[in-house]
Formats: structure tokens, sequence, C-alpha cells
């Protein structure tokens, strides 16, 4: 909605400006896979044939060209706001990075932080920023984690981690709607397959990483939790060997 970035050529060009390689290998140390869209690489539902949107200057320029965004005498077509959560020293630190990393093509970025999560959470559940850092779940089933943040339906201003963007694509809505009841799973694969496709090509969001997780217990420990909840699922089955 904001009509600095209503155009889809300049949400893809920012996506094309930035060296996702960069973040995963430098930044966050190599820990981490890249995210390529709305599902995580997990997921029985994820696909692959999406546009990857590597570093590319020349595009991102090229973009920002023809949406009518030239360069002024000092060089900066456009200047657009980055929020980032608070206390996540990842996010810190590719805000950070995002700044020269988005003036190669022209586009002056000011970072804005905020003291505590609730000031955060209040800018960008009522719109009021631009650009902003986050992270959200797949949970264990798309109708879960995924249809939250794409459904516009759930555009629901004063609500973190609704349809926070305001992304509307009627498509959209109607994929995800037949595939939350869809009980053929190539069917169904291939409604989110359409999804992931058209919300990567409409770009309201940079796909980034995937964060990772790790976990490690001592050798007495007997039938760790095992399931896709992690460290809080169940441990009805778990001992420890005296």
């Amino acid at each position: 909605k904001n009509p600095k970035l209503a155009d889809k050529r300049v949400r893809q060009a920012i996506n094309f400006a930035v060296d996702k390689q960069y973040i995963l290998n430098t930044i966050l140390g190599g820990i981490n896979s890249r995210a390529t869209g709305p599902l995580a690489a997990g997921s029985p539902y994820y696909t692959n044939d999406v546009e990857k949107y590597e570093l590319n200057l020349a595009k991102a320029a090229k973009l920002l060209d023809e949406a009518g965004l030239k360069p002024g005498a000092n060089g900066v077509r456009l200047t657009l706001d980055l929020d980032a959560i608070p206390g996540n020293s990842d996010a810190k630190n590719v805000q950070e990075y995002l700044k020269p990393s988005l003036a190669k093509v022209g586009i002056e970025v000011n970072l804005r932080l905020s003291p505590d999560f609730p000031s955060w959470a209040r800018r960008v559940s009522s719109l009021q920023f631009e650009m902003s850092l986050d992270s959200v779940w797949n949970w264990g089933d798309p109708v879960i984690g995924v249809h939250r943040t794409w459904l516009s339906s759930n555009i629901k201003p004063g609500v973190i981690w609704s349809n926070t963007q305001s992304y509307t694509n009627p498509k959209v809505d109607e994929w995800l709607a037949a595939a939350g009841q869809e009980m053929n799973l190539a069917k169904r694969k291939e409604l989110y397959k359409q999804v992931q496709k058209t919300v990567v090509d409409d770009c309201p969001v940079a796909f980034l990483y995937e964060q990772t997780f790790y976990e490690a217990y001592g050798a007495k420990v007997i039938n760790p939790p095992g399931g896709i909840w992690g460290q809080t699922d169940g441990i009805t089955d778990t001992t420890v060997k005296v």
C-alpha cells in the first residue's frame, strides 16, 4: 500500500540488489540455509521452481529505471526506512548490511531502531513502516503457519504476524482455500506450487534465509524428542538412564 513500493518492479529491484550468499556465508557464518519462498525447504509442499533473485545489480538498476526512479544529482533514486525486530542480533546485522547494499543501486536506507518488541510490533502491525526484517514460522502444515501470511482476509491492522504486508492476490486466496481442503497429495502440492511461484514473483517479501536450530542431548538421555516441534515436543517417551 505504500506508494514507494506499490510498483512490483521496485520490490523486485530491491530483491536483486541483496546478496543472499554474503548474508548466509559471512554475516550468518554459514550455519543457515537459503530461503526461496513462503514455504521452507523441509516442507513436503516446497518447490524450488521459483525466481531466486540472485545478486544482479544491473538488473536491479534496470527495473528501477523502468519504474521511473531515475538517480538524482546525488545518485539517490529512492529513500526507504528499514526496521528490524529488536533483540535479534542476526536481524540487526542484516539490517545494517542492507544500507550499503541497497545504496549501490541508488536506494538510500534509513535504519530505524525500536526500543522493545511491543514498539516494533505496533509499528509494523499498524502499517507504520516501509520495510522490516522479520521471521515467520511455517509450523507443521501450511494451513497453520503459511496461510496467515498471504490470505487477504487476514489483513488485520494491529495484529502482528497476520498479513502485515497487506498482500492481496485473488488467485492466491483461491489456491490457498482449495489447498486447505484438498486431500489428494499431488493436487495439493500443485496448488502450493502455484502459490509459491506467484508470491515470489509479486515480491511482497524478499526471502533471505531459513533459521537453523540444533539440539544436543547427553548420552544418558533415552529417546529424546524427535518430532517437528523440537524441544517443545512431548517428552512422555523420554527418559534418563541412571
